[in-house]
This record gives structure tokens, sequence and C-alpha cells, in this order.
């Protein structure tokens, strides 16, 4: 049986088939058959070199089934990247592990310096390299070292490891990385960052196609430009712009929208949520609207005991922050039902802080860690606040309170770093028989028939458009002024978080 397509479909296919010479910019809201859309479109285009530049690994696999055009490729950035790479550094492989980065520190860093500084330095290094390609000095990147924990504790200046030292070396380290064609092979980071520092991209693609372009960052959107020759088709959904703190380009579809001069045309009509939650979510997005076919659907409430007997195996919960689901999970295991917390990156990353505080009397003292874990907290949020990092002070926070989460009821570190392992457990392919409890960022690309969100952790005050204070923290003249960028992207998480139910959305609340 031949498939009905919508009228916004089809002038999708008509633009790919019978091209003008315009660039286009497709934007598409959530559940609206993006991906089946785009991948019709790319199987009617007349172009003799394409490339579909998706936004992960999973999405290309997804993607290279779907895309019977011959003259199409399905790539991510990185992949892209690797290709320009190899052809000035033939044959060249991809390092193992760490290799990579730890060469490039020893390259440029003392032998005796301190362990904990090399590997600052390291991660400072691939952060420049995969969001500031071009810099060249240290004060071009104290923003960067300050947002992803880069900067050296206090008591290592006075040994003359400062942010300046460390900032320096990580730009010399990317100095190494552009010159020298490495024996122990390339990283991920070097994917994005030679070909833009060394001008090694050309045009060899007639039509690029630019898939999540709300996620990508600068960097990887310049990768996809720097490598066409005739149409770019930009798809995303600003509204689905929730990876600011990550340096995605949340403002890429205007942007480029009027760099490349490009048509607009819209996906509008969700065929995954029920009409209600459809009406729901029209709050902050206007033009979304639910097909004529979806059922109804249905939004209700729940507090929290309420919640904790309805949920079972196959429903999320999910929060705009991760310290309300290590108390939610935790009673949901007490009372028999299988539960995790989507995100194992989050789980090393609170182990990486124990691990990091757990010395002298804090590695067998509970009482001692939480301690160290007040002073940490004061520490950073001071730095970041200073830097003017309001996300950043924002994940402090929550990785604090999700730590004294976790804590709660532990006799000593091994079982809470037992318990940090269990709720963190990388075990998606076994989600229907578990309630998946997770941030609404990482549940963003997921779809669930029952979601509750808990409504209480939604739309925070942002920081001052000036001085990127909190409200309780800023003293600028004229009194504060929310961020309007900062208040949009609070918006868009309340729109993500919504539009992952199909049926059923609860509006519930973690507090007693």
């Amino acid at each position: 049986m031949a498939r009905t397509w919508s009228i916004q479909q089809q002038a999708i296919f008509n633009w790919f088939q019978h091209p003008t010479g315009n660039n286009l910019v497709v934007r598409a809201r959530a559940g609206t058959g993006k991906t089946t859309t785009v991948n019709e479109g790319i199987n009617r285009a007349p172009e003799a070199r394409i490339v579909y530049l998706v936004f992960n690994k999973r999405n290309q696999i997804e993607a290279q089934g779907k895309v019977q055009n011959p003259n199409a490729e399905v790539l991510t950035s990185h992949s892209l990247g690797y290709r320009s790479v190899r052809r000035y550094w033939d044959g060249v492989r991809v390092a193992n592990g760490s290799t990579r980065v730890d060469s490039l520190v020893a390259a440029v860093v003392d032998d005796q310096a301190p362990d904990p500084l090399k590997r600052l330095v390291g991660k400072l290094c691939t952060k420049v390299r995969e969001l500031a390609p071009l810099a060249t000095a240290a004060d071009e990147v104290y923003d960067i070292a300050t947002q992803f924990d880069c900067e050296p504790d206090g008591s290592w200046k006075n040994d003359g490891f400062d942010l300046h030292w460390v900032c320096d070396k990580a730009i010399a380290a990317a100095n190494v990385a552009a010159r020298t064609k490495p024996t122990t092979g390339i990283d991920f980071a070097d994917m994005l960052f030679l070909p833009i520092r060394n001008r090694w991209l050309r045009p060899c693609y007639d039509l690029v196609v630019i898939d999540e372009a709300q996620d990508m960052t600068p960097v990887q959107l310049l990768l996809a430009q720097g490598s066409c020759s005739g149409r770019v088709v930009v798809v995303g959904d600003d509204r689905q712009a929730i990876y600011g703190f990550r340096g995605a380009d949340s403002d890429s579809l205007d942007r480029l929208k009027a760099e490349l001069q490009a048509d607009e045309l819209s996906l509008t009509t969700t065929y995954r949520c029920g009409q209600v939650i459809v009406d729901h979510a029209r709050r902050i997005v206007p033009d979304f609207e639910a097909a004529l076919s979806n059922p109804r659907g249905a939004i209700t409430s729940a507090a929290r005991e309420h919640m904790l007997q309805l949920a079972s195996p196959g429903d999320f919960i999910l929060s705009r922050t991760n310290a309300p689901l290590v108390g939610l999970a935790l009673a949901l295991i007490r009372a028999g039902k299988r539960a995790k917390i989507e995100g194992r990156d989050i789980g090393a990353g609170l182990k990486s802080i124990i691990t990091k505080l757990a010395t002298g009397p804090a590695r067998s003292s509970i009482p001692k860690l939480l301690e160290k874990l007040g002073t940490w907290k004061e520490r950073e949020t001071e730095r970041a606040e200073k830097a003017k990092l309001p996300n950043k002070v924002d994940q402090i926070a929550d990785q604090h309170a999700t730590l004294l989460a976790l804590v709660d009821g532990c006799a000593g570190i091994p079982e809470l770093l037992v318990r940090l392992d269990n709720l963190f457990a990388d075990n998606t392919a076994d989600v229907p028989s578990q309630i998946v409890c997770s941030s609404v960022h990482k549940a963003k690309g997921l779809e669930a028939e029952r979601v509750f969100m808990l409504t209480d952790t939604l739309n925070p005050a942002v920081g001052c458009e000036t001085c990127r204070k909190r409200p309780n923290s800023c003293s600028c003249p004229d009194g504060y002024v929310p961020d309007p960028k900062a208040q949009r992207e609070e918006q868009n998480i309340e729109y993500v978080a919504i539009t992952r139910a199909k049926d059923v959305l609860v509006l519930a609340t973690h507090k007693l």
C-alpha cells in the first residue's frame, strides 16, 4: 500500500527533488516524522554526491538502513572530520584510550609535574580542540577551563600551578596536536579540531544535510558547511535546544537561515503525542499540533506517594535535575520495583568527585566526606560565579544535592560507591522491565507511553542578563533582569519533557 504523505512532507520532498540552487532550513517539531521525511527527501535528491550528517553513531546506524539513494552516505561530524585528516595524514588510525592526549601532555608538561595537574591539562586540551580550535592564547580558554572543571585547587597555586598555567599548557598541547602526525593515532577531538585548525576542509559534496542542528556545536557546523559545494539542508527543532551548557549552538537554525539565505519549510504535526498532551505543549510552542488520527491521551496529576504507587516498568520519571531522582529511585527499589537512573556518564562524574574527596579521614568517614563535600561546593560555586557561568553553578548544586541523597543511609564509602554503580548502571536494553528515572536532557530522543514529569523541578530562576547571577545574588544597579536566552532554554526543557509522553502525561511532584 502506498504511503500517504502530509502536505508539509510533500513540500519538503519537492524541494529535494527539484533543485533551485537555494539552501533550506527544516524546522521540525517533536514526533513529526522528521527522520522519515528527511530520509525520503534524500532518496529523491538528484545530486551525485550527498552526505547526511547525523548527531551520533546510533543515529548513523539507524539512518544507514533507511537511506536508499546510492549517491548518499550517512556520517557523523567526527567521521566526516576523520576523512579530512586521513587525506593529509595517510593511514593515521584512531588512538586507543587516552594515549593521544597523554602523549600531547607529555610533550609540553615536565614529567615531574603532579599527575592531577597533568590530567587537568589533558582534559582542557581535549575541550579546546572540540570547542575552540582556533584559540592560540591562554586567556581565550579561561571560560572553557572553568566550565569543565579544569581549574586547579587553590592549594596548587603556591607551587605555581594556577589557572593560567593549565590554560597555557593546554594551548601548547593543542599546538603540538596541529603540527605533528602522531604515532599513537588521533582521538575524537582531533577529528573536529584538525580540519578546522589546519584548513584541511574541501567542498566535496553537492548536497549536505545536517540533522539535529540545534544540538551541534559551532565547530561541527563549520565542518558541515565547509564540506559543501552545492545545497545545504539544516534540520532541527529550535524548541528542543537544551544543550547550551555543552557548547551546542542553540541559535543555529535562525543563524544559518540568515547566513545561507535559506528557504524554510516546517513539520509541525506530531504523530507521537495524544491530543491533550499536544494542547499542553502548545502553551510553549504555539505552532505544535496533533495529527487528527492521534488518540486523545490524558493528563493527570500525582503527589510523590501516589506516583511511587502508580509507577510501573516502562514508565519514565523525568526531572530537570538529577538529585530528586535518587530518592525516588531508592524508594521504588525499597517498594520492590525495578528502577534505574539514566546516565552512566553522570554516575562516572559523581564517582570522580567522591574519589577526589575521599582522602585522609574522609576515606573511612561519611561525616568527614560530607564536610569536604560542603567545602567543595562552596569553592566550585565561587569559581563558577566569578566566571559568570550560571549553568555551571546549577550543575555544582545538582551534583552536591545528588551526592547528599546518595549518601543517606550509607554506612561507608564502599557502600556509597556500590549504590552509585547500581543506580546508574548502563542497562538500557532492559528498559521495558524497569522504571526509568531520567533528567530531561538524558531522555531527549526517547519516548514512553506514560511519563511522570516532576513539575516542581522545572523552570528555575535563571541568571541575570547582565551579571549572570541568580536573583538572590544579583547586585546590578538596575536590578535583576532574567537572561531571555536562558529563560527560553528552560521553556524548551519543559517542552521536551512533555513531548516524551505518547498516551499519558502525569504532572507530578517529588517533594513530600
